[in-house]
């Protein structure tokens, strides 16, 4: 039973509502971590050495481990990928490079922000108008997880030239983190899609009554 028309009692609801907030926030800042990937290649906080903390770029960081590893143990390596990836069109490629891995947990957050907002709000449809929004957010979950491997061949491609091997294409599949990434988001699915069956259910029966 709905209290003061809330489908879940009202504190419940307000944090539902507060929590969809903070997806639909996350989702927002999404394009611009995008961007940054295109204008700061790499770039992670330093802190240290008596000049506070600053904000800088390496290429290398977003090689494998083990490229990396032999690369800057090479200063002219390191300054030749360095050079490369300073280059306008391989940072405007390395934004779209890092959009394939982005946009689809963008709508990921963005559905379950909604979801959350629409289960935090009131009416007897709260629930079904929830539900749609928890679909697109498995079906990007499903999405994201198959979008790994290829996000990470594109980017070791793209760096290849400016790298001592010089151009290449590679292929990067993980099983392990594909395999359970998707396996909870067909979970996700598939128990969205019976609770859907079940309301659809009940409405039948509502009517044959």
């Amino acid at each position: 039973m709905m209290k003061d028309g809330y489908f879940l009692p009202a504190g419940k609801a307000r944090l539902c509502r507060w929590a969809g907030m903070m997806f639909l926030l996350a989702a927002a800042v999404m394009p611009i971590v995008i961007a940054f990937a295109g204008l700061t290649p790499g770039a992670t906080p330093i802190c240290g050495g008596g000049y506070g903390c600053v904000w800088k770029a390496s290429a290398t960081a977003l090689l494998p481990e083990e490229t990396r590893a032999g690369i800057e143990e090479s200063p002219r390596a390191r300054a030749r990928l360095e050079t490369y990836a300073a280059r306008a069109d391989v940072r405007a490629g390395l934004a779209a490079i890092r959009a394939i891995d982005l946009l689809p947990f963008m709508v990921l957050l963005g559905s379950i922000g909604v979801a959350l907002r629409r289960l935090g709000g009131t009416g007897v449809d709260t629930l079904e108008r929830a539900l749609p929004w928890l679909r697109y957010a498995s079906l990007a979950a499903i999405v994201w997880a198959l979008a790994g491997p290829v996000y990470e061949s594109a980017l070791e491609t793209w760096l290849s030239p400016g790298t001592p091997s010089g151009f290449q294409v590679v292929t990067t599949v993980t099983l392990a983190p594909i395999a359970g990434g998707l396996l909870l988001a067909l979970a996700a699915y598939a128990a969205i899609w019976a609770v859907e069956a079940a309301l659809e259910a009940r409405r039948d029966l509502d009517r044959f009554v």
